[in-house]
């Protein structure tokens, strides 16, 4: 069956919409890209998978991504973009939350209150802290980290950072958000998977949920780019009744 691809903005935001051709009513997936893509370049044509699973599958360009890039942000050094990750990921989940409630869930064949997220890297991160602030009823994250704060700290490190009051301003900041400091904020079963030879987000930050009640945290041997067996898992999760 072909599926429909619908392009445009709301609210300034640019979307993307997949579903099949069919007029059945769907649940809604927000679909999550990594750090320096776009609503439509991810890996493995998920978008088009998922849209014959059953969803009407949602992308959106996060804040300094895709069509809402800046030169001026486009100009600055990797180091210093990753300062703000956490901000675009605290951003994005909010953009989607406003999206669904004032425009998406009055869409046609759209089936009210039925709401996953599914993301890689970056866009796990959202999926994850999506589930923090709105009733979703599964998220998926990919090689994504729930940790905020420590993540943060993690690339301080990384990127030789000055402990200055940025940065220590965005640590207090973070700590408000952080889903692995505010876990009993999480509404929904999580599926989180990580990267045995990942080195830009190590299996450890995954693993941070591995106690969570709601969460099935899973290691893989791949370095930062799931495979199709992770992907394959996701889909089993997502469709599996509880």
């Amino acid at each position: 069956m072909a599926i429909l691809v619908r392009k445009f903005q709301i609210d300034g935001i640019p979307l993307s919409i997949y579903e099949t051709e069919d007029l059945n009513d769907k649940p809604v997936i927000f679909s999550f890209h990594g750090f320096t893509g776009y609503k439509d370049g991810d890996y493995f044509k998920r978008e088009d998978y998922l849209a014959r699973l059953g969803f009407i599958v949602v992308g959106i360009d996060t804040i300094l991504h895709g069509e809402r890039r800046i030169d001026v942000y486009e100009k600055k050094p990797a180091s210093e973009k990753m300062k703000d990750i956490n901000q675009m990921i605290i951003q994005s989940a909010e953009d989607a939350v406003q999206l669904y409630e004032k425009y998406i869930k009055y869409m046609p064949r759209v089936i009210e209150n039925e709401v996953y997220a599914i993301g890689v890297s970056m866009g796990g991160a959202i999926s994850t802290y999506l589930s923090t602030i709105y009733p979703l009823k599964k998220a998926v994250s990919f090689v994504g980290s729930p940790s905020m704060v420590e993540f943060y700290k993690f690339k301080k490190e990384k990127y030789q950072w000055i402990e200055d009051e940025y940065y220590l301003a965005n640590l207090a900041y973070l700590s408000d958000f952080c889903p692995v400091e505010h876990q009993d904020k999480i509404q929904c079963p999580l599926f989180l998977t990580g990267g045995l030879q990942d080195e830009t987000i190590p299996y450890r930050f995954p693993l941070m949920l591995k106690d969570h009640p709601l969460a099935t945290v899973k290691l893989y041997d791949t370095p930062h780019m799931p495979n199709q067996q992770q992907f394959d898992d996701a889909y089993e999760f997502l469709l599996k009744k509880d």
